[in-house]
């Protein structure tokens, strides 16, 4: 019995003693090793003060760990920058070196500067550009263009469902693949953990080929959760793509338990498509570990249209946050009006404070959210980040009929960015994202009118008063939010 109580005990200060020792090692990352803020270092350390350490340990595991610096990103940055410099080279016309573009862009000339210097970003001028906020509309398109498809479709996607619309596209997908068509569809791990492993096996039986973004041994656990592949796009043929905020599922065709669902998406006919095959050749060959070059997929036709448009894409890949920056870029330039739209309202400080700053010149600030939840956590500390700047001046609206999920921001009917990232820290830090930036007062336009359908007809305006009266549990759930923040 002494023998048994005395193995329990050293197991036991054993295991105390190895909790220690990864806390303090953790520790040591955080604070000296890892680039945080140092609000999320406080957060950090009151959790190993507090509270157990096994449970923050498990936490750190998951939602921690930061990957920015890690060799996987750097030897991803030498394949990427190859993949630039090949563009740089076989379509010079994309680089930003004429000053055809400054009279162009005018004041935004600026901003598409500080994208080319910190993002690789080609501005592009000859492109169609189509915006759609509807899911019916927005799939009928997805799946015209992998119709028309003659050469290639590249396919990113974060979620796939296991329903009708997702079984189409494998169907649709492996039809063309059938057809001689090169098909490449990039999926996310965490975004599509839920599949059958089968789901794609008529896509691959037809000659299509797959690559899972940062997959996990087990699919129920990633570690990987924070830095998820986020980008929804389509090239089809170096001369159409696709940028958008919708999966692929039901939900976003608003038959989905959310009701009615407002998302975004834009279709380009153009050279802003190689920008888009750029992008995918360089998270497929990441992800793929394969070593395939753009040249073979530029197009020799020449876009019809007259929009300038710049893509940029931001992740854990890369060093000045380039999502955040010219979101923070368009608000700081905006001289009468900012219209956004977000699933998730939460910014960091910057981006707050250029907010508050813009609504306090005189600047009309909108800002429309969600009024029901897919993530509580998020909703309630949204909304309160939302109501923070009324008392700045701002508009705040409640899309009322179901969900908005697009992600939108339009400045002074000039300059309008849509895409995959949200107002948000994970879009601006963690995820992979990418959004267009359009440069064209009729394509902004068209955009702002749909918001402000938006706000005339389904939404209510959240103002001071209404949000003062909120109850006693709500502000509880609000508080408890706040702390979602600087955890990342």
């Amino acid at each position: 019995m002494a023998l048994l109580d005395l193995t329990n005990y050293v197991l036991d200060n054993l295991i105390i003693l190895f909790l220690v020792i990864n806390s303090i090692l953790i520790l040591i990352t955080i604070i000296f090793i890892s680039p945080r803020k140092v609000t999320s270092i406080y957060i950090w350390l009151a959790a190993f003060l507090i509270l157990p350490l096994i449970f923050v340990l498990i936490f750190y595991i998951f939602f921690g760990r930061d990957y920015r610096r890690q060799k996987m990103f750097k030897s991803k940055g030498v394949k990427d920058a190859k993949v630039v410099e090949l563009l740089r080279q076989q379509r010079k016309t994309l680089a930003f070196t004429s000053e055809s573009y400054e009279s162009t862009l005018h004041e935004n000339v600026q901003m598409a500067r500080m994208l080319l210097n910190t993002n690789h970003s080609f501005v592009t001028m000859d492109n169609q550009v189509r915006y759609i906020n509807d899911g019916d509309e927005f799939f009928q398109a997805m799946f015209e263009e992998i119709s028309k498809a003659k050469r290639f479709v590249h396919m990113e996607m974060y979620i796939i469902r296991n329903d009708e619309l997702g079984k189409k596209l494998v169907h649709e997908l492996a039809a063309k693949a059938k057809a001689g068509v090169e098909v490449k569809l990039l999926y996310d791990a965490v975004g599509c953990h839920k599949l059958p492993r089968k789901f794609f096996n008529e896509l691959r039986d037809a000659g299509g080929k797959t690559a899972e973004f940062f997959p996990s041994w087990i699919r129920a656990i990633n570690t990987r959760i924070n830095n998820r592949n986020h980008r929804k796009l389509l090239v089809a043929d170096g001369e159409t793509s696709i940028c958008s905020g919708f999966n692929v599922g039901i939900e976003y065709t608003g038959r989905g338990p959310l009701g009615p669902w407002r998302d975004d998406a834009v279709v380009i006919r153009g050279g802003a498509a190689i920008a888009l095959e750029a992008r995918f050749i360089q998270d497929w060959n990441f992800a793929a570990k394969d070593d395939i070059m753009i040249t073979p997929y530029l197009s020799e036709a020449v876009g019809q249209g007259k929009s300038p448009v710049q893509i940029v894409s931001g992740g854990p890949d890369t060093e000045q946050n380039p999502i955040e920056q010219h979101y923070l870029k368009m608000i700081s330039s905006a001289k009468k009006k900012i219209y956004i739209q977000t699933p998730y309202f939460v910014p960091d400080e910057p981006i707050m404070a250029a907010l508050q700053m813009a609504a306090r010149s005189g600047v009309e600030v909108h800002l429309m959210i969600p009024c029901k939840p897919d993530h509580p956590f998020v909703f309630w500390i949204s909304t309160f980040n939302a109501a923070s700047l009324l008392k700045s001046g701002a508009y705040v609206h409640e899309f009322k009929p179901g969900f908005i999920h697009a992600k939108v921001c339009v400045i002074d009917d000039m300059v309008a960015s849509v895409g995959s990232a949200n107002f948000d820290v994970r879009s601006f830090e963690l995820n992979f994202e990418t959004n267009v930036i359009i440069y064209d007062a009729e394509v902004a336009q068209a955009i702002g009118k749909k918001y402000l359908k938006d706000v005339a007809e389904h939404s209510e305006q959240l103002t001071l008063e209404s949000y003062a009266a909120r109850g006693k549990w709500i502000k509880f759930k609000e508080g408890i939010s706040r702390l979602y923040t600087p955890i990342a």
